[in-house]
């Protein structure tokens, strides 16, 4: 395990990485840092722009990042290896909303706030004109090669209601609002030429997906709406509708496992829906409060026979404990935590807050806000309860790498950071954070400021610990 570091960063998410993981952007306000992390760390570059850097994101390639700036409205492009090399987007001047790479590094789409719109830059002729005329000088261009315009849009928060296809990014989808009614837009990212255009069924739809063979459309209606699933395929054709169930308000989380096998939906009636990928028929149904048997007593919960892990806040470890015999199938949660943690348990709206699949879809991780400092872990091929992950604070965010069965999982608890497999659990205490606040009402607001992250190659993760600094953190293929 190895831990360094990092102060004065205003943005963390996956895009301060690079697809390739060999790569890290550290903003901060008007500043940004380059660093390379093969084969360790080390800075590359530190560049200082003419206003607070709103968004970050690497090229597909990972040979170029692109910078927002909303206050001045300009967007610029740099590469990673070459320190002289700069295209500047300021045109149009209208209103730039957000921005984000193509499938490809040919192309970047800014959105407009003033025109429901967004524009199609190409980024590819720019390129080779910079490259020619690299003499060991800086070269400032500003591009204006607009290869499209899409109007209507109807989310300006890209990538909010458009979706590039799997495997390459063949195709792009975009909810579009239009004659009072929804419909959605299919264009080829080879030349950004309209393919399909069918209207929708939804009244209000808020997000939109692919199957990962690219065969349908899901298209999700708005939570304060109906809560439908529409499914259409490529043309237009409604294949089939999942209807929000009896006494439930709908769909709070969407998502399609890894291996593209199963639609995955937590409902607002606290059961997870699984649905299966081409007939769209329901798998399987885990109803978590089926998996948790309250007794007379309100503060005592059973859990069916599992692994049980518990935080022992004595020692830099969890304990990783088979806490049943043969002969015993529940287990009493209130044996191993102390009672104060159950005033949490009288939340009026139970519902899943979260759940992510580990990379090959073999498990699930669930938090219930019923229980918010405990992580369940279903496994979905054998379909039954395998772990328990019992902490003492409540848990702020949790993920799986996406290459290896290893968890990150990050608590209200500042001094530590957990990793999580199915062979062995442990905690780790981080470095001490001289930026720490003293003011107490700043560190709880700083509590929901915590995030954690994977690097695409999974040997990285950033943690988020408070909104004044972060930590690099390489866990190792074996915790």
């Amino acid at each position: 395990m190895n831990i360094s570091q990092i102060i004065n960063s205003s943005i963390i998410s996956k895009n301060n990485f690079s697809p390739n993981g060999k790569y890290l952007l550290v903003p901060k306000g008007k500043n940004l840092v380059l660093y390379t992390l093969i084969p360790d760390i080390k800075k590359l570059d530190k560049i200082l722009f003419n206003s607070t850097i709103n968004y970050i994101e690497f090229s597909p390639s990972s040979e170029y990042f692109l910078v927002l700036l909303i206050k001045v409205q300009e967007c610029y492009i740099k590469s990673v290896s070459k320190n002289n090399f700069e295209i500047k987007i300021k045109e149009p001047i209208y209103s730039i909303n957000s921005i984000t790479w193509s499938s490809n590094d040919n192309n970047i789409l800014i959105s407009l706030n003033t025109y429901n719109a967004f524009h199609i830059f190409s980024t590819q002729d720019e390129y080779e004109n910079i490259e020619e005329e690299l003499d060991n000088q800086n070269i400032s261009k500003y591009n204006k090669n607009f290869k499209a315009i899409i109007s209507n849009i109807k989310y300006q928060n890209l990538p909010q209601g458009i979706k590039f296809s799997y495997n390459g990014g063949e195709f792009l989808a975009i909810i579009i609002r239009k004659q009072i009614k929804d419909w959605v837009e299919i264009y080829d990212t080879s030349n950004y030429s309209l393919s399909s255009c069918f209207i929708c069924n939804s009244v209000n739809a808020e997000n939109i997906f692919w199957t990962k063979d690219n065969s349908f459309i899901l298209l999700q209606e708005n939570i304060n709406y109906d809560c439908k699933l529409f499914i259409y395929s490529l043309s237009g054709n409604l294949i089939t509708i999942l209807e929000p169930y009896k006494n439930s308000k709908g769909i709070n989380k969407l998502d399609i496992s890894p291996n593209g096998h199963y639609i995955t939906a937590s409902y607002c009636d606290n059961k997870i829906r699984l649905y299966h990928y081409l007939s769209f028929k329901l798998c399987k149904e885990l109803f978590i409060d089926g998996l948790i048997k309250p007794t007379s007593n309100k503060n005592k919960f059973f859990f069916e026979k599992t692994v049980i892990l518990v935080e022992n806040s004595k020692k830099d470890e969890i304990n990783f404990d088979h806490l049943f015999g043969k002969d015993k199938e529940l287990f009493n949660i209130e044996n191993i935590l102390s009672k104060n943690i159950f005033s949490n348990n009288n939340i009026n709206n139970d519902y899943i807050s979260n759940f992510s699949y580990s990379f090959n879809s073999k498990y699930l991780a669930i938090l219930y806000t019923k229980f918010p400092n405990i992580i369940i872990i279903y496994d979905i091929t054998a379909f039954k309860l395998s772990f328990l992950i019992v902490f003492e604070n409540n848990i702020i965010d949790f993920i799986w790498s996406p290459c290896n069965l290893q968890m990150v999982i990050c608590t209200e608890n500042e001094d530590k950071i957990y990793f999580f497999q199915p062979q062995r659990a442990k905690a780790f205490k981080l470095p001490n954070n001289n930026n720490n606040q003293s003011n107490n009402s700043v560190n709880e607001k700083n509590k929901l400021e915590k995030s954690v992250v994977f690097s695409s190659d999974g040997k990285k993760v950033l943690y988020k610990n408070n909104k004044y600094s972060f930590f690099l953190i390489e866990p190792g293929s074996d915790i």
